[in-house]
């Protein structure tokens, strides 16, 4: 809540660049270092920003509809439609700007060494996280099935409660335990399934995505690495026709050829 074949994470510029370039260069610097201290909302929108000054317009698929990380992340990059790389650029800065106007002032000052935390540029949030919403948040634990424990991350719980009949189960939403623990990127849960004999190539209803396609989708690394181990099929096809790294975050992609 990141979908091309491109790498996002070693972008530099050298001293040829111009000056719109490299402040663009040393905001992407300062998202490194405090994006643990930015809201989701806010992450989403320099993500898209980012991938649209150094990639292009999206040029990806969208992702399921419950790959909520995926799906949200490729939204962010597809709403900006044909913006050129200069605007996104320009906005990107100007959002950080907005975000951290100290940074702003230092840069300008020609102090931004001291704030800049050193390292390479680039993307480095792949799992903007979705926050629950209040029915989810306030559902007292008698009430939750297996599912929702899942979702919470609640790995006491699930082994508690789980069944064989619940491994190849879908629900209301069309997704199985697998699918949501991938989603969730928690590894512990999907450890459990997968040991547990759940089905690696469970599909979904809605578009026909197995859990590979939700990993890769998401940029779950760990995810990725543990379903292959259990043989999931790279080349399984979704409702469009894509396989997993057909939809891949680039983050993931060498994991998966």
């Amino acid at each position: 809540m990141d979908m091309d074949s491109q790498t996002d994470s070693d972008w530099e510029f050298d001293e040829a660049e111009d000056e719109k370039d490299i402040l663009f260069t040393k905001a992407t610097q300062q998202v490194q270092k405090t994006h643990d201290k930015i809201v989701p909302s806010d992450l989403l929108q320099l993500y898209g920003l980012f991938k649209q000054a150094t990639v292009g317009s999206c040029n990806t698929t969208k992702p399921g509809m419950f790959s909520m990380q995926a799906r949200a992340k490729w939204s962010a990059w597809q709403e900006l439609g044909s913006m050129s790389s200069e605007e996104a650029k320009q906005r990107y800065v100007e959002k950080v700007k907005e975000l951290f106007p100290q940074w702003y002032d230092a840069v300008q000052k020609g102090e931004n060494n001291k704030i800049s935390g050193g390292g390479g540029t680039g993307w480095v949030v792949h799992s903007v996280e979705m926050p629950p919403t209040d029915s989810e948040d306030n559902k007292p634990d008698e009430e939750k099935t297996i599912f929702d424990f899942v979702k919470d991350r609640n790995f006491q719980k699930v082994e508690e409660l789980l069944r064989k009949s619940d491994l190849e189960q879908l629900d209301d939403s069309g997704l199985g335990l697998i699918h949501w623990a991938t989603d969730a990127n928690d590894i512990s849960i999907l450890s459990l399934l997968l040991s547990s004999g759940c089905p690696v190539d469970l599909r979904d209803a809605e578009d026909q995505q197995t859990a590979l396609h939700y990993a890769a989708s998401c940029g779950h690394a760990e995810c990725v690495r543990l379903l292959l181990q259990y043989g999931a099929d790279r080349m399984a096809l979704d409702a469009d026709g894509k396989s997993c790294i057909d939809v891949a975050d680039s983050s993931v992609l060498s994991l998966l050829q």
